[in-house]
């Protein structure tokens, strides 16, 4: 099928281009470079640096550097290694959480980015001190089976800058521990153990939420890293760790995600059976509603699963949910006469103006960096356009001064205005560390890809 009747809308500069526009574009040679990627990955020590990116892209990247040097510069000096910051609060200053809370390998992985983006040793120095709270604990956090937010962040991207075989082994007894949480019976992995929303059945039940996608990725990545690693159950991980991912991620795309590409945050199964009991959510606005950073963990989960894999049904889904990302986008600025790649925190949720939303800047960080993920993957092409698109704008509206913080304005994060959990009226319009720590992934995403240098010219 022709690109331009499969993708929807492109989206060019501040705008989307509507439907009626596209057969023009359509009768553009596709031969023209349409945000070609790099091939060659930029994951080493200071190769961002390396590399002169154009001016607009330098100066922008320069600009959240800084920041953020300096926001976590003043974390590392406030907290001690073993306490994580996971959101501020009302004051603005961070909130700690313990080690294994399912965000404490997010700080850890913030180290790292700056690390990799600055190539200064303080930041690795900094990152190695923070993750030895998260070493040889996998299996004493049974109840929850974050792995992947927790070790992929840490010790993941430690083993990718320092080749210890310690790291490898801390990442692969995650990848190990998660794998257990997979249960044949639903073909999917248990998300928590005991866990009952307000929303649950009294049924015998397992519940999988759409946060899930990024997890699974530590499954991938152990998949293609485990060797021949000695003393692991699976006898044949790099074969069993990808067809679970597999099968956990076709299992949300015939479950989660809605005909029109919007998802459900939880889907709960018979365990045994496999039969859905109930769809619902949890932090989103209702069951039927389209919670942003749900969908945003679609959008990033399909789309890195798809790079990996090279299956193409997961580029198909993570177009889908992409279409839909950037549709809902669209009427959100149409209601609300805004131009702002920021979601509301719930694409379904009534505008409060008073709030404005309120937003969330964590759903659009995880969207910016799936939307990388699928204009690297299509390159050459108007969808890839789209996606590079939409991607840098989002980076843009990000990187602006109503989101980005000013350092020794008395706000601790990278990032303003995230919502965390609006239905439990906990962390709303706070800065988050996942969000942080996607904003800075996705930077670094952009600054590898020819194309993004390109296009933010």
């Amino acid at each position: 099928m022709p690109c331009k009747l499969a993708c929807g809308n492109v989206c060019r500069s501040n705008v989307f281009i509507t439907s009626s526009e596209i057969g023009a574009l359509g009768n553009q040679s596709d031969g023209a470079d349409h945000g070609s990627s790099s091939a060659a990955s930029r994951n080493g020590v200071g190769t961002i640096r390396a590399a002169r990116l154009t001016a607009m892209m330098d100066e922008l990247i320069d600009k959240v550097i800084q920041v953020a040097e300096q926001q976590y510069s003043a974390a590392t000096s406030t907290f001690q290694p073993g306490q994580y910051p996971g959101a501020t609060t009302a004051t603005g200053a961070w909130e700690a959480v313990p080690p294994g809370h399912w965000v404490s390998g997010c700080f850890v992985g913030v180290l790292w980015r700056l690390h990799a983006l600055t190539g200064k040793s303080s930041w690795s120095t900094k990152a190695l001190e923070w993750q030895q709270a998260l070493a040889d604990k996998q299996r004493y956090w049974h109840a929850q089976h974050d792995l992947g937010f927790i070790y992929q962040p840490s010790f993941v991207n430690s083993y990718a800058m320092t080749g210890a075989l310690d790291d490898l082994r801390q990442a692969l007894a995650a990848a190990e521990a998660l794998a257990w949480a997979y249960n044949p019976g639903t073909k999917s992995l248990r998300t928590f153990e005991g866990w009952e929303p307000a929303k649950a059945t009294h049924n015998y039940k397992q519940i999988v939420i759409i946060d899930f996608m990024m997890n699974i990725q530590l499954l991938v990545w152990g998949s293609k890293n485990v060797g021949s690693w000695q003393g692991l159950m699976d006898t044949n991980p790099r074969e069993v760790w990808l067809d679970m991912a597999i099968s956990h991620a076709r299992q949300v795309a015939a479950n989660h995600i809605r005909p029109d590409g919007s998802t459900y945050h939880i889907v709960e199964y018979h365990p045994d059976t496999g039969a859905v009991n109930a769809k619902y959510t949890y932090q989103g606005y209702a069951d039927n509603s389209t919670w942003a950073r749900g969908q945003s963990w679609a959008i990033a989960g399909f789309a890195m699963l798809h790079q990996e894999t090279g299956l193409p049904e997961f580029l198909q889904t993570a177009q889908q949910v992409a279409d839909k990302w950037l549709q809902l986008l669209n009427l959100q600025q149409q209601s609300t006469q805004m131009v702002d790649y920021v979601p509301v925190w719930d694409f379904n949720a009534p505008y409060d103006p008073e709030n404005d939303g309120p937003r969330d800047t964590s759903a659009a960080a995880v969207a910016a960096l799936g939307l990388l993920h699928l204009a690297e993957a299509m390159p050459h092409t108007l969808c890839g356009e789209k996606y590079l698109c939409a991607a840098v704008n989002t980076l843009r509206a990000l990187a602006s001064p109503k989101y980005l913080a000013t350092p020794g304005g008395g706000f601790a994060a990278l990032l303003n205005h995230a919502t965390g959990n609006w239905p439990a009226n906990v962390q709303i319009d706070v800065g988050l560390v996942y969000g942080d720590y996607y904003f800075l992934t996705a930077l670094q995403k952009c600054a590898s890809m020819e194309g993004c240098r390109r296009y933010s010219s």
